[in-house]
């Protein structure tokens, strides 16, 4: 269920930088060659402003880390909240929440990276760039994320609270049989 929700979540976050990055394009891009590699590519800025191509950047290493093993993933989380904790720039500290958002790994902990997002540097002098869009937009979706495990945990616990509820009254159910059956057999001896 997180995987579908991360899944959703990211589709919505390509289309909407994929909508805002449409101008930022030539019309006639050069013809470039498509190159497979378990490495995330980074693409070097044409024209693009510093901020789209950091936002590229991301999708491509949050595609580059879907398709890794687990234990790859402990090892890139390792790296990035090493980058993190060195240079604290705001692109690692996305690149540390997006892995910490990531379902079924061992380090997977949305506080943890609503918490970075959260504690994001504001200038209230300078224009939010896309990459603090992009931030906000990660930690709406963690929000949401989170709120909807809860709502799951909450209703599981009131599932769980209603079968034990299901369980005794099949319980008296049964004795009351039993007693109708003692007694029937009872009237007929």
């Amino acid at each position: 269920m997180n995987e579908i929700i991360m899944r959703r979540n990211v589709t919505i976050i390509i289309l909407s930088l994929g909508l805002g990055a449409c101008t930022a394009f030539p019309e006639k891009p050069p013809a470039a060659a498509c190159v497979k590699t378990s490495q995330p590519l980074v693409l070097a800025p044409v024209s693009l402003p510093t901020e789209t191509s950091r936002l590229i950047e991301l999708m491509q290493y949050y595609e580059y880390l879907r398709k890794q093993p687990p234990a790859m993933l402990d090892d890139e989380y390792k790296k990035a909240a090493q980058d993190f904790s060195q240079n604290g720039s705001d692109l690692s500290r996305v690149r540390v929440a997006i892995l910490l958002a990531l379902p079924g790994t061992s380090f997977h902990d949305v506080n943890g990276a609503l918490n970075l997002l959260g504690n994001w540097p504001e200038d209230p002098n300078v224009a939010p760039p896309p990459l603090d869009g992009f931030a906000r937009l990660l930690s709406v979706l963690l929000t949401q994320e989170q709120q909807s495990a809860n709502t799951v945990n909450d209703l599981t616990q009131k599932l769980k609270e209603e079968k034990k509820h299901a369980d005794t009254l099949q319980g008296q159910i049964d004795a009351v049989k039993n007693m109708e059956k003692n007694l029937i057999n009872r009237a007929k001896q």
